[in-house]
This record gives structure tokens, sequence and C-alpha cells, in this order.
């Protein structure tokens, strides 16, 4: 059998088995993506409510209340939050105002811990060149809290502040698991590491498209309502029980808790979308590839069927 013909099939077996693992690779990615969105959508139910209670309060005369007081962390304070149970924590008005300056910029950046997920990790991070770029211009410093090995591996390369890096987030996040990530963003904002802290990290629009993010967590200002209802809250005089204090003192951190567990599972969710579609791409690039080799050797192996009938006719009219 001649060698194009032996190649041919070797390649065709190659692109065979390399499909069988990419659709299997899309069916996994398929079932994680249906378990976080399921967990997606059930949390953006929660976090909507949350977003809406701290808003009101925020639009209401507990800031004033705040201002006031004047409350400030020290730095034992901030050791001794425990965000497993951020109940009897002090107020935390750190957290509401602005600093009167901004020399640094925080930002959490959510990326994969791995590839063959399209153009997922490639868009987070060529958005977030384009922010560290606005920023170099403003002349203001970038630091980086990673949470994926793929961002961590990009931006230390690139020689980029990186101040925090988590990787092994698994594919379908609990809530316990982001905890560490979210008690070292909120203590190094406090401790003034960074001014500013912004979540990016690439939001799930459907199993198609997905859009990047760069919402502002730290401090907690300017919360969009969103609702009639909402604004007009901003006239009423609120109740609180026991006290502002506690109950500022458990909402802040659980809002903080919120804003970056929920960036992380919607991040997942688009991670798992993209990868459930590059995975879908390359099985039927794959397919298309050994239809088009097979045609090749079906037209290989009939020109040889040919030459080799020449030969024998050949040779048959030359023993005549």
């Amino acid at each position: 059998m001649p060698a194009s013909l032996l190649e041919l099939k070797k390649r065709i077996a190659s692109v065979k088995q390399t499909s069988k693992i990419t659709e299997a690779m899309h069916m996994v990615s398929a079932a994680k993506l249906n378990q976080t969105e399921k967990r997606d959508k059930g949390y953006q139910e929660y976090n909507q409510l949350l977003h809406q209670t701290v808003s009101r309060l925020m639009s209401a005369s507990v800031i004033d209340h705040l201002n006031k007081a004047n409350y400030r962390l020290t730095q034992d304070n901030i050791d001794s939050i425990d965000y497993d149970d951020v109940f009897g924590v002090g107020i935390i008005s750190d957290m509401i105002k602005p600093r009167e300056e901004i020399h640094s910029v925080g930002y959490l950046v959510v990326t994969g811990d791995r590839g063959l997920v399209g153009s997922y990790n490639s868009s987070v991070i060529k958005q977030m060149m384009s922010l560290v770029a606005d920023d170099k211009l403003q002349g203001r410093e970038s630091k980086i809290l990673s949470v994926g090995s793929v961002g961590s591996q990009f931006f230390k390369k690139n020689n980029l502040n990186v101040v925090y890096e988590k990787g092994g987030v698994s594919d379908v996040p609990t809530f316990k698991e982001t905890l560490p990530i979210v008690s070292t963003a909120i203590k190094m904002y406090l401790n003034g590491v960074y001014d500013e802290l912004y979540v990016c990290y690439t939001h799930h629009v459907n199993s198609l498209s997905s859009a990047f993010r760069a919402e502002k967590m730290l401090p907690i200002v300017d919360l969009d309502i969103g609702t009639m209802e909402a604004k007009e809250s901003k006239k009423i005089e609120f109740e609180v029980a026991p006290d502002i204090d506690s109950v500022l003192a458990t909402l802040l951190p659980q809002f903080a808790r919120a804003e970056i567990y929920g960036a992380i599972l919607d991040a997942k969710t688009a991670e798992h979308a993209s990868s459930m579609t590059a995975m879908k791409s390359a099985t039927d690039n794959a397919k298309d590839l050994v239809s088009s080799l097979s045609l090749q050797m079906n037209r290989a192996r009939q020109a040889q069927i040919t030459t080799e009938l020449t030969e024998i006719v050949s040779g048959a009219n030359a023993l005549e």
C-alpha cells in the first residue's frame, strides 16, 4: 500500500480519536454549565434583594449617622475581622466613604485555570490591559488580585503588580470557598493597599455570548437602586433595630461577599459556556476534517486501483 494511503489512514484515526475527546469535553462542559446556571440564577435573586436593601439604606439618613459618628477602623479591628461570622464587627464606615485622593486602584480579576475555553481568558486579559493603560495615563498605580492561574501567569509575566493570587477555584464554586478571597480583598482595601477596588470578570449572557464587566465594589457608593419603589425610599425614614451600627456591621461585609461570590459564579458560568462552544466547534471541525481526509483516501485508493488495472492490461497485451 502506498505511503500516502497509510499516512491518510493514520491521520483519520488520529482525528477521530481527537473528536471523541472534544465531544466528551463538550458534554462535561454542558453538564457543568447546567449546574452553574441554576445556581447563578437562584443566587442572582438573593443578590438583587441584598443590593436593593443596601441601596435603600445608603440613600437614607443612616449615612448621616455614620458621618456624624466619624467611626474609623483601627488596625486591630481590621485584623480581627472574621468573615465566617461577621456579627459583632464594628461599623465599617471605611467601606462606604470614598478616599480623598485615588493613588492606586485594585482589580480583582477572574480568569480560568486552564485553556481550551475559546476567547474567555484572552478577552478578560485584553480588557484588563486596557484598564491598566488608562490608570497609567492618569498617574494611578494598578494592583491586581488574580483569581485563576491563567491570569496570574500572564500578569506576572508582563511585570504587573500582582498583590494576591488564587488558583484552583472549583468548577462549581461554593460560597464558603470564596470567603478567603473576600477577606483578603477587603482587608487590603482597609489597610490602604489600594484606594478603590473593582471586580473584573466575564458576565454570562447566554450559551453563545458573554460580556466583560468591571464593577466597583469598594467603596460602596452610588448604588443604582433601579426601581421607582426604591427611589421613593429616599424619602422614607427607616426604623432600624437593634441599631444602625449592628445592622451595617452585618450587612456591609455580607454585601461585599455577595458581590465577589456572584462575580466568580457568573464568570465560571461564562467559562463553561465558552468551553462548551469551543469543544462543539472543535468536534464539528474534526468531523469535517475526517470527511475531507476520507475523500482524499478514497480518491488515492481509486487512483491506485486504476493504475494497477492499467498495468495488468498492459502486461496482458504485451504477452499477446
